[in-house]
């Protein structure tokens, strides 16, 4: 029997993940997959992940074809679940089938760091599925007999991620599009991903067009992985990557009244002017109080030397999110998950160097805070 086997966080399942299951069955010719929500993801920060059994309950929602078989394998291990585990536990289940291992394209740039890579080769034959338009896989760096075990299923994508479901979902914004609606209505049911930011919601949605509300939503979740990695206070991390762009669509006239006092560069750079007004904003209104969270909020667009902790957390959430597709940008989330400093040389430098190009003033902040990361390297 030719069994695929289809892993991940499923949080939540949605329409990518249904689009890829089904063409590898049509591309393959499968007789079946079995659908394997994990405990704990050991390949990156899960943020806001719902309980296993509610992961599985949508899953079973979400793939309720005869085709696909929901497991509870990794879930029952209670702990970080490795792929070439789970391969032996179902070679030990089904001695006599065949495995296609069934991933996301961009998973095949990580491959071989993963838990005993190798060893996955010898157990199953893997299956990346496109998650871009153009994407060509490069296999230079395996062996002939390793890329023998590598499909790529070229495929039309549907380019959705989990992480842009649930800004979507906490934002309510076009889920109906890319959730199937019974896995729609268990969430809303059991309340998952909520959390207690929404009157900041009703704020942004009054302020803000759907674009930017999702861009919030990203940096958000973005600056609460980072702040659990780097030891900062998650949900002041979340409420500042929220509210960093709350005055972004305010009228010029409304913003320059807020800000007060600018510098001639200040005032012909339009461009960092949210970034000054969002705090006095929302302090001035009572919002938000905590100094950490408005200081965060001040410095995100043009960074500063001496950054604190949350400040430089907020720089780096804003330019990792979600929904961010600039050509660099895996670049700087790969430096984000080395270092904060790694990426805010690499994005002030970037910066940098986009603005004097484009014969504009760079803002002296942005040049101190790049001089500031040189000095921490020992440049």
């Amino acid at each position: 029997m030719k069994t695929g086997i289809f892993g991940g966080t499923f949080n939540p399942p949605h329409k990518g993940h249904k689009h890829i299951a089904l063409e590898a069955v049509r591309l393959l010719d499968l007789d079946r997959v079995i659908i394997m929500p994990s405990c704990i993801p050991p390949h990156k920060a899960a943020a806001s992940l719902a309980d296993p059994q509610d992961r599985m309950e949508m899953c079973r929602l979400a793939f309720p074809e005869p085709v696909f078989e929901v497991s509870d394998l990794e879930i029952n291990r209670g702990d970080r679940s490795y792929t070439v585990e789970t391969l032996q536990s179902l070679r030990d289940i089904y001695p006599k089938d065949d495995f296609y291992f069934i991933i996301g394209s961009d998973m095949l740039d990580t491959f071989r760091q993963w838990y005993r890579w190798e060893e996955i080769l010898s157990l199953c034959t893997v299956c990346a599925a496109s998650r871009k338009y153009d994407y060509i896989p490069d296999l230079s760096d395996f062996s002939q007999e390793q890329r023998s075990k590598i499909i790529f299923m070229a495929s039309e994508p549907l380019e959705i991620s989990s992480t842009q479901v649930r800004n979507m979902l906490k934002s309510n914004v076009g889920t109906e599009e890319v959730v199937d609606e019974n896995v729609l209505g268990y969430i809303k049911a059991h309340g998952l991903y909520d959390d207690e930011f929404d009157g900041y919601r009703a704020l942004l949605a009054s302020m803000l067009d759907e674009k930017r509300l999702l861009h919030c939503e990203g940096v958000s979740e973005s600056a609460g992985i980072l702040a659990e990695r780097y030891g900062a206070d998650p949900e002041k991390a979340k409420l500042a990557g929220l509210l960093h762009d709350v005055t972004k669509r305010l009228h010029a006239d409304e913003q320059t009244d807020l800000i007060g006092k600018m510098t001639p560069l200040e005032k012909s750079n339009p461009k960092v002017w949210h970034q000054m007004s969002a705090p006095v904003f929302l302090e001035s209104r009572g919002i938000v109080t905590d100094e950490e969270i408005l200081t965060a909020i001040r410095w995100h667009t043009t960074g500063r030397a001496g950054m604190s902790l949350m400040e430089k957390i907020i720089y780096v959430a804003d330019f990792i999110s979600a929904e961010r597709d600039y050509p660099d940008v895996e670049t700087v989330r790969k430096l984000a998950s080395i270092s904060l400093e790694h990426a805010i040389l690499y994005t002030s430098r970037h910066t940098i160097k986009e603005l004097t190009a484009a014969d504009r003033p760079v803002h002296p902040c942005t040049l101190d805070c790049y001089n500031d990361m040189l000095k921490h390297f020992g440049f």
